[in-house]
């Protein structure tokens, strides 16, 4: 993390203000060391009866261009604006480090009690899902990540049948993998994440397919591949990004539901989410004029109950 707070790469410039005021808050967070005493100690000096430990997948919530730092927080404000009906909580991280399929599992074997992730119809099966979408429309589109010097290849892409003549890579344990296939774009499959990056600059695939929300951060990430943000082309499909419990743990699913509805209503909610810069900067990309879109299939649509 040190070197990365002393150096600042060049950018391109779509990306670039709102990475240099990630790579702040990153360092700064990383300069400040954090005392967060564990859920034994926590519940222990409570005075109140009662202290429900919550394990999640809150890893590097500190870090502003992590996705956990806005789920962990979102997650806090539903169980504080609860506390009264449902008593104190303690949020901690499972022992290990956890993601994708072992994640999930772990969550339904009650080693991990919520998580956050794009929907899929196995998940809405195996888990109890809390249909609240926690990053509105946003959760819909995506850019891409492609070397530098690749842009004129991509600047012919107008159409679904140009972008099949290209390929892609994709986590195959992703949902969105399932949408790649059922819109016929090629790509190639691993699991794992860091890889797909290193992967897409020794050119093992011509392009990686990311949340709108997320790319910005990925450059600061991975600085040293040289990739960049295709600047004209948005993907397009039906994606929803849902808080999940066991599905026997109807009582934290509603607690979490509920927080999530007076946030909403409170104002929180949205406050949180106009806190992120790089949530801020996608909207823009939403509307900016010369952007290309792309609609791809889905032959799922997920469920809506709350907030859109």
């Amino acid at each position: 993390m040190a070197a990365t707070c002393l150096q600042i790469r060049k950018l391109d410039r779509p990306a670039k203000a709102v990475v240099a005021l990630s790579l702040a808050l990153t360092c700064f967070f990383a300069l400040v060391p954090l005392a967060v005493a564990s859920c034994d100690t926590q519940c222990k000096a409570s005075a109140q009866a009662g202290c429900t430990r919550i394990r999640a997948p809150i890893y590097h919530a500190q870090e502003p261009t992590d996705d956990a730092y806005y789920f962990t927080r979102l997650l806090r404000l539903s169980l504080d604006l609860t506390a009264d009906e449902f008593g104190r909580y303690c949020l901690e991280e499972p022992a290990v480090y956890l993601s994708d399929d072992r994640l999930k599992a772990s969550l339904q074997q009650g080693q991990v009690d919520v998580l956050w992730l794009v929907a899929s119809q196995l998940d809405e099966r195996q888990m109890r899902a809390i249909h609240v979408p926690l990053l509105g429309e946003l959760s819909h589109y995506r850019m891409l990540l492609i070397r530098r010097g690749d842009e004129a290849t991509f600047a012919t892409v107008q159409t679904l049948d140009d972008l099949q003549a290209l390929t892609g890579g994709m986590n195959s344990q992703w949902a969105d993998a399932e949408v790649m296939a059922e819109n016929g774009l090629p790509y190639v499959a691993v699991t794992g994440y860091g890889k797909l990056f290193r992967m897409l600059a020794a050119g093992r695939f011509d392009y990686f397919s990311r949340g709108i929300y997320q790319i910005t951060s990925e450059l600061l990430f991975y600085p040293e591949l040289d990739l960049v943000i295709e600047p004209n082309i948005l993907l397009k499909y039906p994606s929803f990004t849902y808080f999940f419990v066991r599905q026997s743990d109807k009582r934290l699913a509603e607690r979490i539901a509920l927080g999530l509805k007076r946030a909403q209503q409170n104002g929180e909610f949205a406050a949180l989410f106009q806190s992120i810069p790089r949530f801020r900067w996608a909207e823009q990309q939403l509307r900016a004029p010369d952007r290309k879109v792309i609609s791809l299939d889905r032959a799922w649509q997920g469920e809506i109950l709350l907030g859109e």
